[in-house]
């Protein structure tokens, strides 16, 4: 016996749906976004990143504080656990800051740990601008310790969600995100992961959109190691330096000197 349930859930949604939008006044709403500085992108607005288009479950709108410029270069995606041991922050800060001098976009979620220390290392090197995606509206800044960091990466790159203003950091809007962030990345690298969590989520969407896989090899005896060595015996490529992630885009070696 199949139930009829989420037929009716669906129903019960699809009414809610239209009851909100014959009460949003979408001028009104488009103009407080602009009027923050953010910039509202729909699929078929200039400025829509291209790797998104044609995506198995492309946002439908993106919005932007700062500039989309730097995913017109190489991207690479720094992800892993917010329960990060202090090796995976530096190798993930050293990633960031590698790759960023190399001229290579980094993506991350700006969530604490594996993220914050990528995209920290990034800003360092001071030359390609990265980018954030995040999972909630461009004014809840979430987790609030990464204020700060927020705050450089949007004026550096750039920081955005399919979240209107005033949206909060639901849990679903996470796994939601990360679909986002492995569609704008050629590759992704997991630094540190347990077995489950949204890094591995995230690399179940790269896998979905076809997007490179690599992992960093960790202690054998370290619970934050669990998902990424899983990952190296399930056949992908190590990425135990940054000069292993440049040479998987097919550029140019980073320079030993």
């Amino acid at each position: 016996i199949v139930s009829d349930e989420p037929l009716k859930t669906s129903a019960t949604l699809r009414q809610r749906w239209r009851v909100k939008a014959r009460s949003t006044d979408v001028k009104a709403l488009w103009q407080q976004h602009t009027s923050h500085g953010i910039s509202v992108l729909l699929t078929e607005s200039v400025g829509f990143p291209a790797r998104l288009i044609g995506d198995p479950e492309p946002p439908d709108v993106l919005f932007v504080r700062g500039d989309l410029g730097a995913l017109r270069l190489p991207t690479v995606a720094i992800i892993g656990t917010r329960n990060c041991t202090q090796y995976g922050a530096d190798v993930a800060y050293e990633f960031g800051r590698d790759l960023a001098a190399t001229g290579i976009c980094v993506l991350s979620g700006l969530a604490l740990g594996i993220d914050a220390a990528a995209h920290a290392g990034a800003l360092a090197a001071n030359l390609a601008p990265p980018v954030a995606v995040v999972g909630s509206g461009l004014n809840r800044i979430y987790p609030s310790r990464n204020r700060a960091l927020w705050t450089s990466v949007a004026q550096a790159g750039a920081v955005v969600s399919e979240y209107p203003l005033g949206s909060a950091p639901l849990r679903w809007h996470f796994p939601a995100r990360n679909r986002i962030l492995a569609g704008l990345a050629d590759v992704v690298v997991v630094v540190e992961s347990g077995e489950e969590g949204g890094s591995m989520h995230t690399v179940a969407e790269a896998a979905a959109r076809d997007r490179t896989v690599m992992a960093v090899p960790g202690p054998i005896r370290s619970p934050a190691s669990v998902g990424t060595n899983q990952l190296l015996a399930d056949g992908c490529a190590p990425a135990a330096s940054a000069g292993d992630i440049v040479a998987m885009l097919g550029l140019c070696p980073i320079s030993e000197a």
